[in-house]
């Protein structure tokens, strides 16, 4: 094989891997919509709808035991929670289960 077939092999993979990133994004994207929608989460100011995603990240990145709660609770929500967007990600199958530390 010659350097340039495998620089164009690995350039393809390369490509493959972005086009499953993309559809896993917007399986996510998806996903979330579901949620706010179920939720009613579109009755609130579009800005404290960001203020609160964007407090939670923030909360996320400085308190372990806050993003392990929520977690938690997410998980437990999603396991009665249908959405009407169906994926067929297995994006949950690694996941290390939680508990609650509240």
């Amino acid at each position: 094989m010659t350097l340039q077939k495998k620089v164009d092999d690995i350039s393809r993979k390369i490509e493959e891997l972005k086009s499953q990133q993309q559809k896993i994004e917007n399986d996510i994207a998806h996903q979330i919509l579901e949620v706010i929608k179920t939720q009613s989460g579109f009755t609130l100011p579009f800005n404290a709808l960001v203020g609160g995603l964007v407090s939670v990240i923030e909360t996320c990145k400085t308190d372990p035991n806050k993003l392990e709660a929520w977690q938690y609770a997410g998980e437990k929500f999603l396991k009665s929670f249908k959405p009407k967007y169906n994926t067929n990600s297995n994006s949950n199958k690694n996941k290390k289960k939680t508990k609650n530390l509240n």
